[in-house]
């Protein structure tokens, strides 16, 4: 039985059914805009149907997941994230940190069905799935499938690359369009911008100059949002300072707060710093304590 055959059966769908999605996949996608950091600039989203996503979702799950890719990847991998991709550099002196300009709109369509050909072997369905999980011949911003099928993609190039920064003695990590170096040798560096900036032209990828970034020690050094210049992962005091104000606002004043922001916040922050956890119950603690000591004053 063929390959795409025997994903149909897997997914218990119609032939006729997962065959209109192969063709007129591009009619089942919403576009819609969210705004940026930056003040004025929004980010596109390509967002598939309901049931095109419960495919994607499907070939996710049950093919994508389990492809390897290379170790230094940290972004959308099981078991991986952004305190990982922050750990391959904490002892190092000098950073360097790329941003690639419109990822995923640079992965076609083609791009994706050879490397689901190459892995495969199998061209009718590296063919209909590269159709089923790309909208315009790119990759969306929005599919399930994206993040996965980037890393995919992008493998090959993360193995030159780590190739190249083994030899000048220079670590490498990757977390989706964000590349981050380090080294105790600043022209080491400076050699591996060069090399990168080829291999990712002639790759089909540019760089987003304005994000590029070379950090020393003497000032705050950050890799997609942790900070190590104390030797271990952190969080941005600002962050913290605002967790905390936000508690203190809901437990002594009474005011309402979005209390799953919230939750997400310490459940991020303690994801990176071990013992945050401990140190937000204990302030909580005190909190109520001195809540309850205010209400007692009051009442007498």
């Amino acid at each position: 039985m063929k390959k795409f055959e025997n994903f149909i059966l897997e997914i218990g769908l119609t032939k006729s059914a997962i065959e209109n999605y192969v063709t007129f996949s591009d009619a089942s996608y919403n576009t819609f805009y969210i705004p940026k950091k930056k003040k004025g600039e929004k980010r596109v989203i390509d967002c598939p149907n309901a049931n095109l996503k419960a495919i994607q979702r499907f070939f996710l799950k049950k093919y994508l997941n389990k492809v390897e890719v290379n170790k230094r990847v940290n972004g959308f991998v099981p078991k991986r994230g952004i305190k990982r991709n922050a750990l391959f550099h904490m002892k190092n002196k000098y950073l360097l940190t790329i941003d690639i300009k419109d990822f995923f709109p640079s992965i076609s369509q083609k791009k994706v069905f050879e490397v689901l050909y190459e892995i495969y072997y199998d061209k009718d369905f590296a063919l209909k799935m590269a159709k089923l999980c790309t909208y315009k011949r790119s990759l969306p911003q929005g599919a399930p499938t994206s993040p996965a099928l980037s890393n995919l993609v992008f493998k090959g190039i993360d193995d030159e690359i780590m190739k190249y920064c083994n030899s000048e003695m220079v670590n490498y990590s990757r977390y989706a369009d964000d590349l981050t170096f380090s080294s105790d040798n600043k022209n080491s560096l400076q050699y591996v911008y060069k090399f990168v900036s080829h291999l990712l032209y002639t790759n089909g990828f540019n760089i987003n100059k304005k994000k590029t970034r070379y950090l020393s020690g003497k000032g705050k050094m950050s890799i997609t949002g942790v900070y190590i210049n104390s030797g271990k992962p952190k969080v941005s005091s600002e962050l913290k300072k605002q967790l905390r104000a936000e508690l203190h606002q809901y437990i002594i004043n009474g005011k309402e707060i979005n209390l799953n922001q919230v939750s997400g916040y310490i459940s991020f922050i303690s994801s990176i710093e071990d013992d945050y956890l401990k140190k937000v119950e204990s302030y909580i603690e005190k909190l109520k304590k001195k809540k309850t000591l205010m209400l007692t004053l009051k009442a007498e």
